[in-house]
């Protein structure tokens, strides 16, 4: 009995093991995920099939001065921020479908700050490693022709 005990115990504290070695892990890649998209210097949003946020970068945050834990999860099209999220929907529906692959556009914003922006915004379609569409990047700078 107290040999079964034992061995269970010994299965447990590898299983605790192998989830914090996980666990460092993907501390680490979201770490280096979070640095990447700072070091981009723009404002970052990915968004799934269904247009809502999986990833809001650091620039985003910065720029409407929604946190990450307030935007990810959630539909684009709701996110209360300075952008005329509903005149871009279209854009972000088009590049989901793959026709084009790739949109621009130039949109007149309202940054966290309250002063009126100019954005240029490029949506990216999202594939996975088989070419499957699965989402839409969206990198949005302030127009540096109006700066």
């Amino acid at each position: 009995m107290a040999t079964a005990r034992g061995r269970d115990n010994d299965e447990l504290q590898m299983i605790n093991d192998v989830l914090r070695l996980r666990s460092e892990e993907l501390d680490t890649t979201r770490a280096f995920a979070a640095s990447t998209l700072r070091s981009l210097g723009s404002a970052v949003v990915v968004v799934d099939t269904d247009l809502k946020v999986q990833v809001w970068g650091p620039g985003a945050e910065d720029l409407w001065g929604l946190r990450a834990d307030e935007a990810t999860g959630r539909a684009f099209a709701e996110l209360d921020i300075g952008l005329p999220v509903a005149d871009i929907m279209p854009m972000l529906e088009r590049t989901l479908t793959g026709q084009p692959p790739r949109s621009e556009a130039v949109a007149e914003a309202t940054n966290r700050r309250g002063r009126p922006v100019r954005m240029s915004l490029e949506c990216l379609l999202l594939r996975d490693d088989e070419g499957a569409h699965r989402g839409v990047i969206v990198v949005m700078n302030e127009d540096p022709e109006q700066q």
